[in-house]
């Protein structure tokens, strides 16, 4: 502890030497500055540049090599295509600046060979490592049946997404980023109503069932269980494919005459109970990839992933991963960890069954429902008579695209 402490002592006497309040060069190449009368401090150690902006809640530490690496100047990035021209190649690895001078706008370096970079100080805390951990937040709540999110918070009228003034496609997008679903009411119980309010959200994606599907127990187009009248546990779909289909919308065109109402679970709570009792068995499926298919003629489709998938740098849960049905033979798992699989497993899907978890609606006609396939589970009970469903699904990255140009954080 003696040697750490000493350390920081060390690092502090070091930060102290080299703040130097005007701009300076000096034969070496380690050029610091900050104006007196800004708020801002670059102090340089070697190899990087510490930043201090009065509204930050803490320092930047960047690398020199990631500072020319990101000169937005025209010689290096071509603004109107969004693309980078600076050849990464060229890169000295131990470049080092000539001159540092901030101002209340922006930081501004010169480089050796004379090439001057400035950077706004919002992009440097937005896309600086340091800057992206400290700044995010979980955009989403959790619900269970007892919390779960009234109509004013998640049901938007079609209209609304054809008044710019209202708002209404990107409250859509928030409340399936923030609730893991949304409703458009108001629409029209017909397919060119229904694909037109889809597709003022997000362009529709085509898989092996088609664009937009209309489907009943009688039509049978596909060997899956969702063409049968039987009862559904709570699931994601598409877990056979290697990206999962990310939002996936129904439409019931025509309830059936008795049952079949839906189901909705948050499969992020469930995760949130999961880890809390049993945080082996969540690292175990978060960990082990399990197979998944889809087969019927003329398809064959397979996937190997963990249930839990969590983002690479934040560690933030991000898609869960659940389908009782889809399950292929679990041939990704030696002899020593099969068993382990099924207790986790078990003790996972009792959570999904938790009536406290379930949420049940009956979607009438003119209800177009969202839902976060890499979240929320949907399911079905039985009915009789006819009923007929229809539905698309839309790709992450569609998705995703029009949430950040409409400035929905995820």
């Amino acid at each position: 502890m003696a040697s750490l402490c000493s350390v920081f002592k060390n690092l502090s006497a070091r930060r102290a030497r080299i703040l130097i309040p005007s701009t300076v060069r000096l034969a070496k190449g380690r050029h610091y500055c900050t104006p007196p009368d800004v708020k801002t401090e670059a102090m340089g150690f070697g190899s990087w540049l510490e930043l201090r902006h009065s509204r930050w809640p803490h320092d930047l530490s960047l690398s020199y090599s990631w500072l020319r690496d990101h000169c937005r100047c025209h010689l290096c990035y071509n603004s109107f295509t969004k693309q980078r021209v600076y050849d990464v190649c060229k890169l000295p690895l131990n470049i080092q600046p000539a001159a540092i001078k901030t101002t209340q706008e922006e930081l501004e370096l010169q480089w050796p060979d004379g090439h001057i970079s400035k950077y706004d100080y919002k992009f440097l805390w937005q896309n600086s490592y340091e800057g992206r951990r400290t700044s995010h937040k979980v955009p989403y709540c959790t619900w269970r049946a007892a919390t779960f999110p009234p109509a004013h918070m998640t049901t938007i009228p079609v209209g609304d997404l054809y008044d710019p003034k209202k708002a209404g496609v990107r409250r859509v997008i928030y409340s399936i980023v923030r609730n893991g679903f949304a409703i458009i009411s108001e629409v029209p119980a017909d397919t060119k109503s229904t694909c037109a309010a889809i597709e003022k959200v997000c362009a529709i994606k085509k898989t092996l069932f088609g664009e937009f599907w209309s489907f009943s127990e009688a039509s049978r187009e596909h060997a899956d269980t969702a063409y049968s009248s039987g009862f559904i546990g709570a699931h994601t779909d598409t877990t056979y494919f290697s990206q999962a289909c990310r939002i996936q919308v129904f439409h019931c065109l025509q309830p059936a005459a008795e049952g079949g109402e839906n189901l909705l679970v948050d499969g992020f709570s469930v995760a949130e109970q999961f880890y809390n009792r049993d945080p082996k068995g969540y690292n175990f499926l978060s960990s082990e990839a399990i197979p998944s298919e889809y087969i019927e003629d003329g398809q064959c489709h397979m996937s190997l992933d963990t249930i839990f998938k969590h983002h690479q740098v934040t560690g933030q849960l991000q898609q869960f991963r659940y389908n009782m049905y889809d399950r292929a033979p679990l041939s990704s798992l030696p002899l020593e960890k099969v068993q382990e699989f099924y207790i986790h497993f078990q003790n996972l899907t009792k959570i999904i069954r938790n009536p406290k978890n379930e949420y049940w609606l009956t979607l009438e006609p003119g209800n177009v429902l969202f839902i976060d396939n890499w979240r929320v589970m949907h399911g079905r009970a039985s009915y009789q008579g006819e009923r007929i469903m229809s539905g698309c699904y839309l790709d992450n990255d569609d998705f995703t695209s029009k949430a950040r140009v409409l400035g929905v954080q995820l």
